[in-house]
This record gives C-alpha cells, structure tokens and sequence, in this order.
C-alpha cells in the first residue's frame, strides 16, 4: 500500500538525563538517522522480524519523571530518576536478543552463516560480543559504534547501518541480521535482503551549524535546569508500579 516512507531513528536523552547518577549517565548519548525505505518488486528489503516485549523485568529499566504517572505530582518537566539495574539488563538482553535472531533465522530458513553482516543494538560492547557468540557469528561480520556514540537507543540501528554503508561494509544482495534490545523491555530481530544500490543517491548541501560549546559546557548547561533530588524528588518518587504490588 505505501510505496515510499521515511524511517527515523532519534534519540535525544541529554535533557532527561539524571547526570548525579554515573551509573547512566556516561552510557547514554543523543543521535539521529534517516532512512528511505522503497517498495520493490524484487526478492528484497525486509524478509524476517521478530518484536517482543519481557515485561516481567521492565522495572530493571525505568526513567522516573516521565509519562503520565508523574502528572499532579510538582515533577518538573525534565526532572528524572533512573531505576537502571545493569547485571539484569545484561541477562535480558542478551537472550532476548540471541532468541530473537535465532527465531528469525530459522522462520526464514536461514542460519548464522547465511548472515553477511550485524547491525546489533548498540547497548555496550560486552552484550554485542555476547550476542555474536551465542549465534556463533565472528565479531568480524559485527558493526559496532558504541565506542564513538555511546547508547543512542532507537538511534543505534540505523545510524550504524549509515557508517556500515559508508564503509562498503554493506554489499550488494547482502543478508543483514539487525537485533536490538530497549526499555520496557523491548527485543526485536530484523532480517534484510539488501538491494543493488549501496551508494547514496545524491549528496545533501545543507550544513548543520557549527557546535561552539565543549561536551562539558553542553551538560552543564542542562543541569543547571534540573533539579531531581530536591524539588522533584518526592514526585518522583511517588508513583507505586502495577508490578511491585502484592495481588
């Protein structure tokens, strides 16, 4: 039914980051990507997907301050608390994650040395290296850019696919295994059959502005608006979740 769309991928956490709390706030980064998706005739494009939910761990992953639940409560818009249990996280993630590419491999009759490249979720560099070898798949076939971004969330995927392309890591007819792992918690694998083209149709003129500020002064200037351990905090705090309430 729809013969062109455009698939965004944005994340810009920055703002609604606790930055008292080390445990998240050097894993996180802001990014975004863009990609044209065109209908074809051809055996290509999006074969296989597999999306889940592992709900009875969502309150490893948590950002307090934001949704509905804080409505009423003096919660000032970009106040947060993070509930952030990492070895959990790491558990779910990873096998979330590998089911997930193995499912969709074995629904579409493929197996990991079918796969031409990963383009994984870019959590950290241990769940990445985790996830390739419980699908018996060579980091070498694995794109990784947390290194240089950080954890953009739902920017992660396609901003990888973009460098992976822009390194001729993307062949012609390739087959792309695209697992990914976020919060609610949300999993899901992506197999792809890539076309013909893998060079950009044109290139655009436009410039984003030059940034004149540090890293450093970036943050500082967002903390200096927040203040979640003193005038949000018993906000916060205040919601009781579903899932902590004895039945």
């Amino acid at each position: 039914m729809i013969r062109n769309a455009v698939v965004i991928g944005v994340e810009l956490i920055s703002r609604y980051m606790d930055w008292s709390n080390r445990n998240v706030a050097v894993l996180f980064g802001d990014g975004a990507a863009a990609v044209v998706v065109q209908a074809s005739d051809n055996d290509e494009g999006l074969i296989g997907t597999v999306l889940g939910c592992d709900a009875e761990a969502r309150e490893s992953l948590r950002v307090r301050g934001i949704g509905c639940s804080y409505s009423g409560l003096n919660v000032t818009f970009g106040d947060t608390l993070w509930d952030f249990d990492g070895q959990v996280i790491f558990k779910r993630a990873v096998r979330a994650m590998v089911e997930a590419s193995a499912r969709v491999l074995r629904e579409n009759g493929m197996t990991a040395d079918d796969v031409d490249l990963v383009i994984p979720h870019q959590a950290n560099l241990r769940i990445i290296e985790s996830v390739a070898r419980y699908t018996d798949i060579p980091m070498d076939k694995v794109m990784v850019t947390v290194q240089r971004y950080g954890n953009m969330s739902a920017a992660t995927v396609p901003v990888a696919l973009v460098e992976a392309l822009n390194e001729g890591r993307v062949k012609p007819g390739s087959t792309i295994l695209m697992p990914a792992f976020g919060g609610g918690l949300t999993y899901c694998a992506l197999l792809v059959k890539w076309g013909e083209r893998v060079t950009p149709v044109g290139v655009s003129t436009r410039e984003l502005p030059p940034c004149t500020e540090t890293a450093l002064d970036l943050v500082n200037r967002v903390r200096a608006t927040q203040d979640p351990h003193g005038r949000s905090f018993r906000g916060l705090m205040t919601p009781v979740f579903a899932e902590t309430q004895l039945v």
